[in-house]
């Protein structure tokens, strides 16, 4: 009686297959197959495009700022389906930018104010799923996680939009792009407490 220990049931044959499973007839493609892709899945590409699409349609009141804006959400879409953090932040601050931009030109402190919002939730949806697809890769069935992150981050969002409107309207209406950085600012707070 021998003892086995699986070892010379995983190990390759002569024809290049593990043993026992017979030979290969897909002429080789089962191991691209089940190779692991560190990047999120389709899902994930939606739920980042809404957000910064709706980020991109708030500048259109600042003009040329839609362009930086949509120059942003292309580079987060392809740091998003590549894996890549570094795309994933530079989208995030050309949308950041646009916004500042819009505000630079005299765009209205609401469209501003839902720029930068939805901006913010489009870059950490993207990031949130970034971090996951590395963990479990792109075939992992990751769509409502990151739908339970972008809306709690959208929540957030509508929260710090709903205070900096409302400090912005009782400090008797400043400039608007002041209302960004308050935006920022309080971002920065919630970021820091959450981290």
């Amino acid at each position: 009686m021998s003892v086995d220990s699986g070892a010379e049931r995983d190990a390759p044959s002569e024809g290049g297959t593990r043993s026992g499973t017979g030979p290969s007839t897909d002429g080789g493609r089962s191991a691209d197959a089940t190779r692991f892709e560190a990047r999120p899945g389709r899902p994930a590409l939606a739920a980042v495009l809404l957000p910064g699409l709706v980020s991109v349609v708030a500048l259109l009141a600042g003009g040329p700022a839609a362009v930086v804006g949509l120059a942003g959400l292309g580079l987060l879409a392809a740091g998003t389906r590549a894996g890549r953090r570094d795309a994933v932040g530079g989208g995030g601050l050309a949308l950041l930018a646009g916004t500042l931009v819009a505000g630079g030109l005299g765009a209205g402190p609401v469209a501003l104010l839902v720029a930068a919002g939805a901006a913010l939730v489009a870059w950490d949806t993207a990031e949130h799923a970034v971090g996951l697809g590395k963990q479990v890769g792109a075939r992992a069935s990751i769509g409502r996680s990151i739908g339970v992150h972008a809306a709690g981050s959208g929540l957030l969002a509508a929260l710090g939009v709903c205070v900096a409107y409302g400090t912005f309207r009782l400090a008797g209406d400043g400039p608007p792009v002041a209302l960004v950085l308050l935006l920022g600012g309080a971002v920065a707070l919630l970021a820091r407490f959450r981290g």
